[in-house]
């Protein structure tokens, strides 16, 4: 068995042949014990390679669970309430969400279970060890995938934070008349590109999405969205469906002025010069495209608020917070503007909404009308 990521890669495009781009970003990423999430290293804050709204403090946790509260009230406190996070990395936004809870809204305690999806057993026992002392007071649950998560009959609050943004892609380029899907191959022990014909359900996709045939443009596509959000849809019979992440509507994502795409790689807080240098050593990433997100759950019975950006949906989240008398200390402020100024998290990244089952009577504050 291969023990890095570039020499497992290497000994699959040996045994068969160039490797599709997605393929290739999912064994950078998620190859046990070695790809860049699954091995268990530190990968954010200032000790990793890149910051999220997560790492930058608590008040996102605080914000999430004053629309937990917000969602049970709505319900009239339901006995049984379960909250769901796919991708929590050390576990540090559930830890957050939960004290918050605790502290100031004890009267939902009783009712509350936490559901972690977590592949990774590195991560499972980083997620265990943070939110150890909690077990006491908060029921706490592992599963390895969605797969593996008990149909929900109670109220269900599904959230996640820098997930999609994360499951691999496949890469599209226009070039001489028609459209290309990028591979990866190797040369003399380089990786290399390798463009070949795009297959009919990418040519579907392309003209679904009305994609500009402009020469060398460049575009990733995320077929996997829809397989997992129709399996939530089934895991949750009734609740929501929380999308925190960066990205942009489809028109947007795919405007001819974007004609380089999203796919980055990042690497000690810097920008990798190629995606295919150091595979599991650097974090590879493209923008989500949040109307593939509604188009999917509108068709699965979902309800969509949004998306909007934090610095409109987290900032209306924290009116009540807000307009209370006692000032906020300068350590909250600091990081609620990391979470709502447009330089930092505010204008990059959207929040998503989607609901299921509920009356239509149910508006979260997050986005008012």
């Amino acid at each position: 068995m291969p023990q890095t990521v570039a020499s497992f890669l290497s000994h699959q495009i040996q045994s068969l042949g160039p490797l599709r781009f997605d393929k290739f970003m999912d064994i950078s990423l998620y190859q046990q014990d070695v790809g860049y999430y699954s091995s268990g290293k530190t990968r954010t804050g200032a000790q990793g390679d890149f910051l999220t709204p997560v790492s930058t403090g608590p008040v996102l946790g605080q914000l999430l669970s004053q629309q937990i509260s917000e969602f049970a009230k709505f319900l009239n406190h339901p006995p049984s309430l379960h909250i769901v996070e796919q991708g929590a990395d050390r576990g540090h936004l559930a830890h957050d969400i939960l004290t918050s809870l605790l502290q100031d809204h004890p009267h939902l305690n009783s009712s509350l279970q936490l559901h972690l999806i977590e592949p990774s057993p590195p991560l499972a026992q980083q997620q265990k060890k943070l939110l150890q002392p909690l077990f006491s007071k908060i029921p706490i649950h592992w599963h390895s995938d969605i797969s593996s998560l008990p149909t929900q009959s109670n109220p269900t609050f599904f959230y996640s934070c820098e997930l999609i943004d994360s499951f691999p892609v496949r890469l599209i380029r226009f070039h001489s008349g028609q459209w290309h899907e990028r591979f990866v191959t190797e040369t003399n022990s380089q990786l290399e590109w390798l463009d070949q014909p795009a297959p009919p359900e990418l040519l579907q996709e392309i003209s679904h999405w009305s994609i500009p045939a402009i020469e060398g443009f460049t575009a990733e596509l995320r077929p996997s969205v829809c397989p997992w959000i129709k399996l939530l849809s089934e895991k949750i019979q009734q609740g929501i469906v929380l999308t925190l992440d960066y990205g942009l509507p489809a028109p947007e994502l795919y405007h001819p002025s974007r004609s380089s795409g999203s796919l980055v790689a990042l690497r000690h807080h810097s920008y990798s010069p190629s995606p295919l240098a150091h595979p599991g050593e650097q974090d590879l990433t493209a923008h989500v495209n949040f109307t593939q997100l509604i188009e999917e759950g509108n068709s699965l019975g979902f309800r969509s608020f949004g998306p909007r950006p934090f610095m409109s949906a987290l900032t209306h989240q924290a009116t009540s917070l807000l307009r209370q008398s006692s000032p906020k200390s300068e350590k909250w402020t600091r990081n609620f503007q990391h979470l709502v100024h447009p330089s930092f998290f505010g204008q990059s990244h959207l929040a998503l909404l989607q609901a299921k089952n509920l009356p239509p009577t149910y508006r979260p504050s997050m986005f008012p009308i």
